[in-house]
């Protein structure tokens, strides 16, 4: 690799915009135009030095969360008699303890239950998009607003991933929650980062989209220089390319793009390699995204990525079960349940558990009542928090009550929420770093009306020990 010096900018700052490199016919998709982050500076740079990372996996398709968390044993027989076929025999879960209060796990949660019980994990009940607290009176008439495209796999994926429900044509439009977060922090904290702080093992999505910061795309590992390596032809084509000198500015900083993507591509694909973890990781495609995700996160350091402030995307996809039955259901919560499992005791190993937090999303929830082989698009769900930082073994928020036509149904058991998106990010947001006032409104625009600027109590109350 050729290597090269530049005074002015580092190499963080160019790689906002790339995407993952398969070869030259890829390489227009990976440059981005973006103006530096000095530009848009909104902290003292370098003030942020201890290491936070942020990881989502996100449930594609809508996640039937009431059979991942299901109520108590004094709820159970109402459980059963509203879910039907989907209903999974009580001796079968796994109970869970609150306190006083008791759930049931999945049958194929064992390993979460655990991570529960450790103190490890903790559940959030019946999240989903809203605009403002929403009481059922109020839906039926109409005299709230409401999110848009509810019940609509597109509209409630890019609603999870930007937090913008009220409506499409933003100031914000095209940009994502974690992107904008780091858009806000990444001179604070990665001013000296040797790659982007966003990188996402599943691939495209709209999360870590910043107004000047984009994902960088590892989806199966970054291999982007094979070609660059093994075909004479190319690397001559490329480094012809890199070696011109140009008059224009615009053409000199798009070269300069192409050379440092291809640096980038070299050191996360030197750390995929090389980087050792010795907790077993389950031999699925979410497993292998969590892994990249340890080792990156293992590779701290001036010597390597030298962040102080990361976000991942992680994806599992499968989870529309409008037909398969529960049978679906349970062989997807097994997926999860490992690769949760395994990335938990990596973090314990590399020593970062106390660091990173890892939360799930989804689409939305599904119908409580089933069709004839499985459940229909809904609303509200529940979603797992992780890791060190977060106070474990606790339910939080409203559970509602598993039977049709109750204060939450707003049809066939779709669960109006009780806790909005926006707390729920407004609440991962604040411990990661941003401040609760302007910045907390560019982060989450539409977090005023579920917190009161300047608060330091979190929406969802007790979630951080």
């Amino acid at each position: 690799m050729k290597t090269h010096t530049h005074n002015t900018m580092s190499r963080r700052r160019f790689l906002a915009g790339c995407g993952k490199m398969t070869g030259i016919g890829a390489m227009s998709s990976i440059l981005s135009l973006k103006m530096t982050n000095k530009l848009f500076a909104a902290r003292t740079a370098g003030s942020i030095t201890d290491y936070k990372g942020l990881v989502c996996l996100f449930m594609y398709g809508g996640n039937d969360s009431f059979s991942m968390l299901a109520p108590g044993a004094e709820d159970y027989s109402n459980y059963l008699d509203t879910r039907g076929i989907l209903g999974i025999p009580q001796a079968d879960m796994h109970q869970i303890f609150d306190g006083g209060q008791d759930y049931h796990l999945s049958s194929s949660l064992e390993g979460v239950k655990d991570l529960f019980d450790a103190g490890d994990l903790s559940l959030v009940a019946n999240i989903g998009t809203l605009i403002q607290p929403t009481t059922l009176a109020e839906y039926n008439s109409g005299s709230v607003s409401l999110p848009y495209g509810r019940f609509s796999h597109n509209d409630q994926i890019e609603q999870w991933q930007t937090s913008i429900s009220l409506s499409k044509t933003t100031p914000f439009a095209g940009t994502g929650w974690a992107g904008r977060m780091i858009d806000i922090l990444n001179d604070a904290a990665n001013n000296n980062a040797t790659t982007s702080v966003s990188l996402s093992p599943y691939g495209a999505n709209t999360s870590q989209i910043g107004k000047i910061t984009s994902p960088f795309n590892t989806y199966k590992g970054v291999d982007s220089l094979d070609l660059y390596d093994t075909d004479s032809l190319v690397k001559g084509g490329m480094d012809a390319t890199l070696e011109m000198q140009y008059a224009s500015v615009l053409h000199a900083h798009h070269n300069y793009i192409r050379e440092d993507a291809l640096e980038q591509s070299a050191l996360l694909e030197y750390i995929e390699e090389n980087t050792t973890i010795d907790a077993i990781f389950p031999d699925s495609n979410l497993g292998d995204q969590l892994l990249q995700v340890a080792k990156y996160i293992k590779s701290q350091g001036p010597e390597a990525l030298n962040a102080n402030r990361q976000t991942f995307f992680v994806g599992q996809g499968g989870f529309d079960t409008h037909g398969g039955g529960i049978e679906t259901h349970n062989a997807l919560m097994a997926t999860v349940n490992a690769a949760l499992s395994a990335f938990n005791a990596a973090m314990k190993e590399i020593g970062y558990h106390d660091r990173v937090v890892t939360y799930t999303a989804s689409d939305f929830g599904r119908t409580l009542v089933p069709n004839s082989v499985g459940s229909d698009h809904g609303w509200g769900g529940n979603q797992m928090v992780m890791g060190g930082p977060v106070n474990g073994g606790k339910v939080f928020g409203s559970y509602p009550t598993i039977l049709t036509d109750t204060s939450t149904d707003v049809g066939r058991g779709r669960q109006l929420p009780t806790t909005s998106v926006d707390e729920f990010y407004g609440s991962l947001a604040y411990w990661f770093g941003v401040e609760n006032n302007s910045e907390m409104e560019s982060v989450v625009p539409n977090i005023r009306n579920f917190w009161t600027s300047g608060s330091t109590d979190i929406p969802i109350t007790g979630l951080f020990g």
